[in-house]
């Protein structure tokens, strides 16, 4: 299992992800969107909370996160996404 540390930093990842994503869709035509469409990387995303949070965290991350970016802030999540993960684990830090 990973580190509290880098569950964190996944999760806030993926939350700044879909703040950018959802500011770049912010009244975007249904054609500019398919002309050129984003976020077809949230896969990288989604693969790193996998791979660092257990199944029950993800589910919850994924139902609740607009409600986590509103709660959070994007001046926290900024920091803590920037972190880098721990290689080891973190299990310095667990």
């Amino acid at each position: 299992m990973s580190s509290k540390r880098n569950q964190t930093i996944a999760i806030a990842r993926f939350l700044m992800y879909k703040y950018g994503l959802n500011q770049q869709l912010e009244g975007m035509a249904d054609e500019e969107y398919l002309a050129h469409p984003i976020g077809l990387d949230v896969g990288q995303y989604v693969a790193d909370l996998m791979k660092y949070c257990p199944e029950h965290i993800v589910d919850q991350v994924m139902e609740h996160q607009d409600a986590l970016l509103r709660r959070l802030g994007t001046d926290y999540l900024t920091v803590i996404a920037y972190m880098p993960y721990e290689e080891d684990g973190g299990t310095k830090y667990a």
